[in-house]
């Protein structure tokens, strides 16, 4: 199974993608509004791989591996995972910094954004972002999302956005 844009592929993970996602995983800018602001170790890098084959195992999606098309090189990830703590489903991304302001972001998730509405059958789908985050919070205005609330999450301070099938919005939008 995969998912496919214009410049990308979004695939599955395999045990050993983790060497290359370290970059991505280990570049503080990168990791700068992720949980505790630091650059993960290999150990908690081979968990996230674990943890999203886990996931594709149990439930036919995750958070998925990013390649570039022209390169075949994992740029980051994309897709949809069950928000920790919550009954909801969460979409999310991050981008390798080489990438940033190019796009890829909104492209990838617009895909993953459909897969969750029409494979998966998703009737809603959110999102959250430290309120300094402001790409990541235009990516989900790109997407339809809507503001719902501040909140807290793993005791950070987030925004929450939701979007419901049938609101997301069409690529030229």
């Amino acid at each position: 199974m995969a998912l496919e844009t214009a410049r990308t592929r979004l695939e599955p993970w395999q045990a050993d993608d983790g060497l290359a996602f370290r970059p991505i995983a280990s570049n503080p800018e990168v990791m700068r509004y992720i949980t505790d602001c630091e650059p993960w170790p290999d150990e908690g890098i081979r968990e996230f791989v674990m943890r999203q084959m886990s996931c594709y195992a149990a439930r036919q999606f995750c958070l998925w591996k990013l390649i570039l098309k022209e390169t075949g090189a994992v740029a980051g990830f994309c897709g949809i995972q069950p928000l920790v703590d919550t009954p909801d489903i969460e979409i999310g991304w991050w981008l390798a910094r080489d990438r940033w302001g190019q796009g890829l972001a909104t492209e990838a998730a617009r895909e993953a954004l459909r897969d969750a509405f029409q494979r998966v059958g998703l009737e809603r789908v959110v999102a959250v972002a430290q309120p300094a985050n402001r790409a990541s919070i235009r990516v989900m205005e790109k997407l339809g999302m809507s503001f719902e609330r501040e909140t807290t999450h793993k005791g950070i301070p987030v925004v929450f956005y939701s979007v419901t099938r049938g609101e997301e919005r069409p690529e030229n939008s």
